[in-house]
């Protein structure tokens, strides 16, 4: 069954948080004031939306992404994973200057937990940086949209266009 963009392969796109993720093992959460070793490090893509998208190429759809990175080598990492699993970055705005988000992650062998410290974008998203001209090509022939809680202002952005686009096709 084709999809609405005619092709076999849906289009989806992205709304929302993309990181790098530094995800480190320990033995056990340490105590305050603790000093301990990791026992393994590993450094990887991340967010939600940077998460969902890259799960939507491996299942053979064709993912694009809305969001922004700084021009930094987290950014530059970012944009590079995305794009090697298959992710249309077209719609990611770079910023000159700033940094790109990044989250630590330790996770705990012992209790088979993880704790999550995130430190957001700088200068962040906003609505006039996604010109109409972008958004429109952005969501032509787009089949299915996602969205997760980190850019709510872009988010209202593309949901308002999407039902707008929707409302013209019906008549």
């Amino acid at each position: 069954m084709a999809s609405a963009s005619g092709s076999p392969n849906p289009v989806v796109l992205g709304c929302g948080g993309i990181s790098v993720d530094y995800l480190a093992a320990v033995a056990s959460f340490p105590n305050p004031d603790d000093k301990i070793r990791s026992l393994a490090l590993k450094v990887q893509g991340g967010g939600n939306t940077g998460n969902a998208l890259t799960a939507a190429a491996r299942l053979g759809l064709r993912p694009r992404i809305i969001s922004k990175v700084a021009n930094d080598a987290q950014g530059r990492s970012i944009l590079s994973e995305l794009q090697t699993d298959g992710v249309d970055t077209s719609y990611i705005l770079v910023a000159e200057n700033g940094n790109s988000p990044f989250t630590y992650i330790i996770v705990d062998e012992q209790t088979k937990t993880r704790t999550c410290i995130h430190t957001p974008g700088s200068p962040p998203m906003v609505p006039e940086e996604l010109t109409k001209a972008n958004l429109s090509s952005a969501l032509d022939g787009v089949d299915i949209v996602y969205f997760d809680v980190r850019l709510h202002d872009i988010a209202l952005l593309v949901a308002e266009e999407c039902r707008q686009v929707k409302e013209k096709s019906l008549f």
